[in-house]
């Protein structure tokens, strides 16, 4: 395999599009190609987002997508490593790892801070690559969500 990984402009997001429609579907969610395209092209535009894409021999395989922040407690950037997918036939080729290294790499070149994501709970595997690349499991938060529907 040779991986090259690059990061993603406005420009290149049909290239991604399958794999995001197939990241989405893995969390049964379905959205438009177009509403897809139109949101992650205002990110890319607007600066809001890193997205690199890993490709092998042309053939994309996976990607990542990094919103940036800021963490009140450390005073530094906080970078939210929400999307992280590897094409079934790549997962356990060391797609990810690259991927999720590439996304640190980012955040040292930029000065330092630190990244947080979440998975699902059955997502074992995913939890195994996040905690032998130094991520660990938070036990001082409780993480809330809310939709704004109703508002």
């Amino acid at each position: 395999m040779t991986l090259k990984i690059s990061l993603v402009t406005p420009q290149q997001l049909e290239r991604c599009l399958p794999l995001f429609q197939a990241y989405l579907a893995f969390y049964h969610v379905q959205q438009s190609d177009a509403d897809c395209l139109h949101f992650l092209e205002a990110r890319l535009r607007q600066h809001e987002a890193c997205l690199w894409l890993a490709e092998d021999a042309g053939v994309t395989v996976g990607f990542a997508l990094m919103y940036p922040g800021f963490n009140s407690l450390t005073l530094k950037p906080n970078w939210l490593l929400h999307d992280l997918y590897v094409a079934p036939d790549y997962r356990g080729s060391g797609v990810s790892r690259q991927l999720l290294q590439t996304c640190q790499a980012h955040v040292i070149s930029r000065g330092g801070g630190d990244i947080m994501l979440q998975t699902a709970h059955d997502n074992t595997r995913a939890q195994r690559l996040y905690e032998r690349n130094g991520f660990v499991l938070d036990s001082e938060f409780r993480v809330y969500y809310w939709d704004g529907k109703g508002a």
